[in-house]
């Protein structure tokens, strides 16, 4: 991932890239279980890669290189999106089982094995490619960004300041 970030970056000064692993499940790659350390490593991979390259330190390509992640799987943000996920399972009310912040949730538990419980509940089987974007279709991003405050929402933010830099056709 490293080296494609460095490749776009070098040969697109106007390019930013974006790194979005799940910080579950820890120690893939190199060590880490919060965000800062996944954060850090994925850097000190950039750097290394830049390093082999035979690129000089720039500052400008490191700072065009963004980290984020999520903590969980992709579940996290329908479980966050209580309201979308009630309408698809067709339940009124939708009994929150999980922890909140979403994203506190046990590792042990994750988000994904919640989901796939709730679905069951209901005589149904969870379609990951189908059910999450339906379910993340007709959620409110800016209330599942509030849910999920300590990795999606700054995603979220980051994301929503691009947009008055953004070209219009």
């Amino acid at each position: 991932m490293p080296i494609r970030a460095i490749n776009i970056l070098r040969n697109n000064p106007n390019a930013v890239v974006l790194a979005l692993p799940d910080l579950y499940p820890p120690d893939v790659a190199f060590p880490h279980k919060t965000f800062p350390e996944l954060e850090q490593g994925l850097r000190t991979k950039f750097q290394e890669a830049n390093k082999a390259k035979g690129v000089e330190e720039d500052t400008r390509l490191v700072n065009r290189f963004k980290v984020f992640c999520f903590k969980h799987d992709m579940e996290a943000l329908l479980l966050a999106a209580e309201e979308a996920l009630a309408l698809v399972l067709e339940v009124e009310p939708l009994e929150v089982t999980w922890t909140k912040p979403v994203e506190d949730q046990n590792h042990n538990h994750p988000p994904k094995l919640i989901v796939e419980t709730l679905f069951r509940a209901q005589d149904k089987r969870y379609i990951e490619t189908n059910h999450a974007p339906l379910i993340l279709g007709f959620a409110d991003y800016k209330a599942v960004a509030e849910a999920c405050p300590q990795c999606f929402k700054p995603l979220v933010e980051f994301l929503e300041g691009l947009s008055p830099h953004i070209e219009k056709p």
